[in-house]
């Protein structure tokens, strides 16, 4: 929820050149980005029902920097 540091179609190419999918808040995420983790929009609450980690811009790009760092 919210906008982004980076614009969203450069977060996009990166994600699908990483293998990664995007989508709407279901069980099956493992992560919600948002400009603000506490966040009362519906994607954060319904992220939280689930029990999804809802982080911050800045804090998944040092994971997925780690994780791409670590598939090369």
């Amino acid at each position: 929820p919210g906008g982004t540091d980076r614009p969203r179609d450069e977060w996009s190419a990166r994600r699908r050149a990483a293998g990664l999918e995007h989508g709407g808040v279901t069980k099956a995420i493992r992560v919600l980005v948002a400009s603000d983790p506490d966040s009362l929009s519906g994607k954060a609450q319904k992220a939280r029902a689930y029990a999804v980690p809802i982080v911050t811009e800045g804090a998944f790009e040092q994971v997925f920097a780690e994780c791409c760092r670590n598939r090369s």
